[in-house]
């Protein structure tokens, strides 16, 4: 039999020689021959039915022993025919596993390379029908039919491993489904935390903030042309000309090595491309994994700019269903116990105090030095992430073995804590609230004097407050019990006397500015940068305050600075200061490279990332800001929602308005609660439409206006993506509509627009919108429903326009420049140039002091052409 084996035809996939096993199977039929069926009286033979609850291999050993037993006509010869047929007794049967007469079911089709009728054994020939019947026991001895049957089993066996193998391959190489999400790319943490609100938004909508890698989607190109409409480098530092146009090339393919669907990602660029930091080759294909971090465009420090994180959704899924069970045991006590000291004992509160307006006695507002605490807050925030990033060297040496048993190495880490910083604008009520939540340190910015401490009443009046008021505030904060809060850093002006008042509140650690000394800002920008970094690494507060302190003194941008770093004090004086706030966490781990902070930063936003910046020397509309802005926060009596800012052109309107946004937007709402319209950059494209067709001498006659039909859809657009979020939180929404003159030139503008007002107001409860315009909407009719509040801004006095022109100046004007001042018997420098043709020719109007700023960087003042009998007419 052995001979004639080897004469049978090859499997395609056995050629050589050691394949003997296989190719020994193939021609004893034991792998793809026609389906056999069996006999009547074999199916209802008593041993077939014994062994039919048995392991399908002994069911096909049973069924070929109880045949030679019986003298059946399937004798032990032939079962080497029918092994891998499915003839056998089945607990149940299956239409597709046993099919009608010739027609082979979907696992045992007939091989190509087998023959279609008969197999050879032995020189003998098949017919499918009885195989060997000729071969019956009779014709053998005992000796043959113990070989015959130990040559089966073994046969039966080698099929068995055959089989498994074959079906191991087969799901190994299952194709993927053409809708499966093979792989993912999401927006970098880094670049995630950096981007505003509209830009994510922007981003889902083009389906680059989460890339999503299918079969149906084969290829995805990254280049200049999606991100240049997104990010610009003044909202964002993100430069989109820095990319190509083509930068990279991610595309879904067959993984040689695998055989299977896998995500590639090619380098097209100029400037190139970095996986997990490493430059890649350009023009070559890189297997994306779980994990990796895809960076576009980042800093010289290798700060990400715009990158992606690989997610591989099984990876992931089966990451989450490990972690989910690994800690639901865990979750009531373990999560519970960390939420506590990030809440009350590693807080850092911070309040600023920003008033437009004081009031005196008689009732009259003046102005307050604006203090640049949007700045502050910034220094604040870039010292604990600076120090999040701190970690000291090994507590314990390296031959130190670990939780794992001896050999592993485990270190501890000394790192800086969780700080979770609570940031709020500074009024009785939000100080309240930081006493009651328990904070660990509590840092103030603002101004004061020694009575007093300066808060906001919610709507940009200064409100004083007592240092016995701010005891009685602290007391009913704190519950009556032991309070949390350990440090208070009050970065005011003159804040001695209420350094003090914290002290007796019982305060231990208290940071103050000595009585009648002022600080500059930048100085105090400057301690707080130092303090905050050194106390944040786990350095108590007397260090911390060593720190700062030499910090400021070693300045050079601070006048004077040893005296500067003098007036800062820590209280008590003799009190012991070495206690430590912030003290650094214990973190074990085994590899130091990939050590990381315990989590990743997140700060509360107090000012919106997508409103305009002021414009350079905004100043003297205080009281004008106060008043807008008081009409719009009001809540009780009176309540406005249509506010018209009036004036001639150049006054300042808008300058006013965007000021009007950026104070009252973060007091009454959040990000993306505030939006800007400009009417006037509508109106002026339009008018660049007109003049292309006119010059292609196409006929304007019958066009329409388009202004408030695209007005129409912005502020639509606008509120069905925040409006629920914002009602939702029970916030208020605020549009601002900039140079609307262009909709109010004729009545037909006029009235349709009056009517879009009135619409979008009664609409939407929560919405109040300012307009900018040269007179007011209503001058022949009002908005239905809905009162408008007008507001008209004059021009600047002589010593305000001179305040503001020297803002403006690059350069100081010297006095023998101003010899054509009218008041030239006069010693003061300003009044000198209050009293300047050159100055009073501007009428003071903002718009005409900055063309004169801008002139004078060129020339001298007394030079600037000056009309005298206009000046005369003026007076």
């Amino acid at each position: 039999m052995a001979d004639n084996v080897y004469s049978s035809p090859l499997r395609p996939f056995v050629d050589d020689i050691n394949g003997n096993r296989k190719r020994r199977v193939d021609a004893l039929g034991g792998l793809s021959p026609a389906i056999t069926r069996a006999p009547p009286g074999a199916l209802g033979s008593p041993a077939l039915r014994a062994a039919s609850s048995s392991p399908s291999v002994l069911q096909m050993f049973t069924a070929d022993t109880s045949g030679s037993r019986m003298g059946s006509s399937f004798s032990s010869v032939s079962s080497g025919s029918t092994l891998s047929s499915s003839w056998g007794v089945r607990s149940a049967r299956d239409p597709e596993q046993e099919p009608d007469f010739g027609l082979p079911n979907k696992r045992s089709r007939t091989a190509p390379y087998a023959l279609p009728e008969t197999v050879a054994i032995g020189g003998m020939a098949d017919n499918g029908a009885t195989t060997c019947s000729s071969l019956g026991r009779d014709t053998k001895v005992r000796e043959e039919q113990f070989e015959a049957m130990r040559e089966d089993s073994q046969n039966l066996m080698e099929a068995m491993s055959i089989s498994q193998q074959n079906t191991q391959e087969c799901t190994q190489t299952l194709e993927d489904s053409p809708s499966l999400c093979l792989m993912r790319l999401v927006l970098h943490p880094e670049v995630d935390r950096a981007v505003t609100a509209f830009q994510k938004t922007a981003l889902e909508r083009i389906g680059l903030y989460r890339i999503e890698m299918e079969m149906l989607t084969p290829r995805v190109t990254l280049g200049r042309d999606k991100y240049q409409n997104i990010f610009n480098t003044k909202t964002s530092g993100v430069d989109p000309v820095k990319l190509s146009r083509t930068h990279c090339i991610i595309e879904t393919a067959l993984d040689p090595e695998t055989h299977r669907h896998a995500v590639f990602i090619t380098d097209k660029s100029t400037n190139g491309i970095r996986i997990d930091g490493v430059q890649v080759q350009k023009n070559r294909k890189y297997k994306l994994a779980d994990g990796q971090k895809i960076t576009l465009l980042s800093t010289r420090h290798g700060n990400v700019l715009l990158g992606y994180v690989v997610e591989d959704p099984h990876v992931r899924g089966a990451q989450e269903g490990t972690k989910g069970n690994r800690t639901a045991v865990l979750a009531d006590s373990q999560d519970k116990s960390q939420q506590r000291p990030n809440l009350q004992e590693y807080t850092l509160g911070v309040l600023f105090s920003a008033p437009l307006v004081g009031k005196d006695i008689h009732g009259k507002y003046h102005p307050i030095v604006e203090l640049d605490v949007k700045r502050e807050y910034s220094i604040l925030q870039k010292s604990l992430i600076e120090a999040s990033k701190f970690a000291k060297r090994p507590a314990a040496g390296n031959g130190v073995s670990g939780n794992n048993g001896p050999g592993t190495l485990s270190r501890v880490y000394q790192c800086p804590r969780q700080i979770s910083v609570v940031a709020k604008f500074a009024n009785t009520d939000t100080f309240r609230a930081m006493v009651t939540l328990g904070c660990r340190a509590l840092h103030f910015s603002g101004h004061g004097d020694e009575n007093h401490l300066y808060f906001e009443d919610g709507m940009g009046l200064v409100h004083p407050i007592p240092h016995k008021g701010l005891q009685e505030l602290f007391s009913a904060g704190g519950g009556g019990g032991e309070s949390t809060l350990r440090l208070v850093f009050v970065s005011a002006c003159s804040s001695a006397p209420l350094a003090f008042a914290f002290v007796s509140c019982g305060i231990p650690h208290v940071i103050g500015v000595r009585t009648n000394q002022k600080i500059e800002d930048y100085a105090a920008i400057e301690f707080t940068r130092a303090f905050y970094l050194a106390l944040a690494t786990g350095k108590s507060v007397g260090a911390s305050f060593t720190i700062a302190q030499q910090s400021v003194a070693k300045s050079p941008n601070i006048r004077g600075p040893m005296a500067v770093a003098e007036k800062f004090m820590l209280l008590p004086e003799d009190g012991d200061h070495s206690e430590i706030i912030f003290p650094l966490a214990a973190v074990e781990s085994s590899n130091t490279i990939n050590l990381e902070p315990m989590k990743k930063q997140r700060y509360p936003k107090l000012w919106f990332d997508d409103l305009p910046a002021m414009c350079q020397g905004f100043c003297n509309r205080s009281v004008e800001v106060y008043k807008i802005c008081l009409a719009l926060m009001m809540t009780q009596s009176r309540i406005t929602r249509l506010v018209t800012i009036c004036g001639e052109e150049g006054i300042g309107k808008t300058a006013v308005a965007h000021a009007v946004a950026n104070y009252v937007g973060p007091r009454i709402t959040s990000e993306g609660g505030v939006r800007i319209f400009s009417v006037a950059k509508l109106a002026q494209d339009e008018m660049d439409e007109h003049v292309g067709m006119m010059r292609r001498n196409i006929n304007i006659a019958n066009g329409r206006c388009r202004v408030l039909s695209r007005l129409e859809t912005m502020v639509s657009d606008h509120l069905k993506l925040h409006k629920a979020r914002i009602e939702f939180n029970g916030q208020q929404m605020l549009m601002v509509m900039d140079g609307c003159d262009y909709l109010l030139r004729s009545d037909a503008r006029r009235d349709r627009f009056r009517a879009f007002l009135s619409d979008v107001l009664t609409n939407n409860a929560s919405l109040k919108i300012v307009l900018t315009a040269r007179t007011s909407i209503c001058t022949d009719g009002a908005v239905s429903g809905h009162g408008e509040r007008l507001y008209t801004l004059s021009k600047f006095d002589m010593k305000s326009a001179t305040m503001m022109l020297v803002s403006l100046m690059s350069r100081p004007i010297r006095v023998e420049e101003l010899k054509h001042a009218r008041a030239s018997n006069s010693t003061d420098k300003l009044e000198l140039i209050a009293s300047h043709p050159a100055l009073r020719a501007t009428k003071g109007i903002p718009k005409c002091i900055a063309d004169l700023a801008g002139r004078l960087n060129e020339t001298i003042m007394d030079k600037i052409p000056v009309d005298e009998r206009d000046l005369d007419l003026m007076e």
